[in-house]
């Protein structure tokens, strides 16, 4: 999984510097996949911090990101799923990054509970916004599917780290 994974987390970098944004959609993308059930429970949300230490190769602490992730929700909370999941899809489409954004949104998806009908309906929103037809992002989950390791979500949360 890492070595999928990381040059995507790569690409989407590059691309928002390239596009002047910040790597906050990556965070954002994230929240949106843990919350598409409606909530961050402990265990994502622990789930959620280590993920994006990783992904992002941050020297940030697990409290500034768990604030991260708190700020993510929050505003998801008060813009709603659809408007948020719709502007995370047109920053990727900007900074023709979409591909590498859901790679990330499924790995994420993958690391906790596999990918569920709510990540999924979220996953394809994203896509349809960032241009993505729906037999392309079939074919992602199908990528991401077979590098997800079958013994369980904790081993592809340590494929993510590269453990």
């Amino acid at each position: 999984m890492q070595q999928l994974i990381a040059p995507a987390i790569e690409d989407l970098c590059a691309a928002f510097e390239r596009g002047g944004y910040s790597p906050s959609p990556v965070i954002d993308l994230g929240v949106l996949v843990a919350k598409a059930d409606g909530t961050i429970d402990d265990s994502e949300r622990d789930l959620l911090v280590q993920v994006l230490q990783t992904l992002l190769e941050t020297k940030l602490s697990a409290e500034v990101i768990d604030a991260l992730i708190t700020a993510s929700a929050e505003v998801i909370d008060l813009v709603g799923v659809g408007p948020r999941a719709r502007l995370v899809g047109a920053i990727l489409s900007d900074c023709d990054a979409a591909e590498a954004g859901l790679r990330v949104a499924l790995a994420v998806a993958f690391a906790s509970e596999g990918l569920s009908d709510s990540e999924r309906r979220v996953i394809e929103l994203i896509g349809d916004e960032a241009d993505v037809s729906p037999a392309r992002v079939s074919e992602l989950v199908e990528e991401i599917r077979q590098h997800a390791d079958p013994a369980g979500p904790c081993s592809t949360r340590n494929a993510l780290r590269g453990a």
